[in-house]
């Protein structure tokens, strides 16, 4: 019995999950190509997007490809300028995107100038990540699951709000995209079914 499920089994279900990782344009300390907007740099295995010496929120917007008006509807205030990052994946219904993020802001918090970080996904939606309201130096992990195939335009960003001369920053690593878990196929299962039932009729003719 045992011997059958060692044979069936990956035969039903693909091996555990792995996760590409994703390389990002870079060359020496900014990041390099139309890929960005405003101030991108590099450092090691890390991208630094900053919120100081950015571009006009029209720019910005232009870039993302979305609306002036909603990044303002994502903070609480006026959305000034900013910098951004974008790059493209192919992925699969079930596939898990994600980055890892840290958040810091010179600006006080819970200020009228609520700088924030975003991330935009043109087979998703606008998100926020985080804003002055969140403590500095918090860490956390940003994950999205597609729900069709296709070509993932990601955009991850930062604002000024309300004056644009105070610096925060978003740095982001481990950029990856996880192959989506196999499910298995009715006729797959309809086999493993006979096979055991096969097995335990063929044990009680033997007892």
């Amino acid at each position: 019995m045992r011997k059958i499920i060692s044979i069936l089994v990956p035969l039903l279900f693909s091996m555990a999950t792995q996760a590409t990782v994703i390389n990002y344009k870079a060359s020496g300390q900014y990041a390099s190509g139309a890929d960005t907007i405003g101030t991108v740099k590099t450092y090691q295995d890390s991208l630094y997007i900053y919120s100081i010496d950015g571009k006009s929120d029209s720019k910005v917007s232009a870039f993302t490809g979305v609306d002036q008006g909603t990044f303002d509807n994502l903070s609480t205030g006026n959305a000034i300028s900013g910098s951004a990052y974008q790059n493209s994946v192919t992925v699969d219904t079930g596939s898990v995107f994600s980055f890892d993020w840290l958040w810091f802001s010179s600006e006080t918090s819970n200020s009228p100038y609520n700088d924030f970080a975003f991330v935009n996904l043109s087979l998703g939606d606008l998100s926020w990540i985080a804003d002055t309201s969140t403590p500095d130096w918090t860490t956390g992990s940003f994950e999205w699951e597609a729900t069709e195939s296709g070509l993932l335009t990601y955009t991850v960003g930062v604002f000024n709000v309300n004056d644009d001369t105070v610096k925060s920053k978003l740095i982001v690593n481990n950029f990856s995209v996880s192959a989506p878990v196999a499910v298995p196929a009715p006729a797959m299962l309809g086999l493993f079914a006979l096979a055991v039932l096969g097995f335990s009729v063929s044990r009680r003719k033997k007892g």
